[in-house]
């Protein structure tokens, strides 16, 4: 059986860490897998919508494997796996759709820093979050320290970094780092709930959409206020604009293509 399941329909691709014997840690063959989707998903017009979970019921992910960790013996091959995670994540992050992680389980370390790559979270009630990497003498190492900073902000992330504590589902809600909480086992339809209520939307929208919220994290606000301006052009001329407005004179349901 695969380590990384991929399922889709209708546009939205479901992603299953599937390694539940050792609650769904990371290895190289899911790093390899991982990587290949993302090269397919990242060129795919009629994608709409990305959700990532975890196969079976106990955890999201545990983070790195650590048998498989251990093969990396010094801090010249360590970074390297760092740098190569790092990579995978950002192209996950820059898919050009909304990507939604379901944590259907705790997440544990790194696993942890792939939860908050994300654009959205989901989390079942009894699921928690705990970065434990400095109890292991190490810290984030693959891009989760600086996303947590901006998700969370400075106190808040210097707090769940250094004490490793748990993260509950519902203190997750209230800090912003979960978009939504679900039952025990119902995280995963609530995520393609979410995806489904995307898919709706002109796609070439939520895509813009997309561009414009990373890039104007890095621009001064006259900058992403020009970035915005040059996407809405963009939309304007569109023939999903067009077919929105048509639709609502009609008095049915716009029909998207894409373009």
């Amino acid at each position: 059986m695969s380590h990384l399941l991929c399922d889709e329909e209708d546009g939205i691709v479901t992603l299953t860490l599937n390694r539940p014997e050792v609650r769904n840690a990371i290895d190289d063959e899911i790093m390899r897998l991982l990587s290949g989707h993302l090269d397919r998903l990242a060129e795919d017009e009629f994608l709409r919508a990305v959700i990532l979970t975890g196969a079976g019921g106990e955890a999201f992910c545990a983070g790195g494997d650590l048998k498989w960790l251990q093969s990396f013996d010094t801090g010249e091959a360590g970074g390297a796996m760092s740098r190569r995670m790092q990579d995978i994540l950002f192209r996950l992050s820059n898919l050009p759709v909304p990507v939604i992680g379901v944590l259907n389980g705790y997440a544990l370390g790194g696993g942890t820093e792939i939860a908050l790559t994300c654009d959205m979270r989901v989390m079942e009630e009894s699921a928690y979050m705990s970065f434990k990497q400095a109890r292991v003498g190490l810290m984030t190492g693959w891009g989760g320290g600086g996303r947590l900073l901006r998700i969370a902000g400075y106190a808040r992330a210097m707090e769940l970094l250094t004490t490793c504590r748990e993260l509950p589902a519902r203190e997750a809600l209230a800090i912003g780092v979960a978009n939504a909480i679900a039952p025990d086992g119902g995280g995963l339809a609530e995520g393609k709930r979410i995806a489904a209520a995307i898919a709706k939307a002109a796609p070439l929208a939520v895509r813009a959409i997309k561009k414009l919220l990373i890039e104007a994290s890095e621009r001064t606000l006259a900058g992403a206020a020009e970035l915005e301006t040059t996407l809405f052009v963009e939309l304007w001329a569109s023939e999903d604009h067009g077919e929105a407005v048509d639709a609502f004179f009609e008095k049915r349901g716009p029909r998207f293509k894409g373009q």
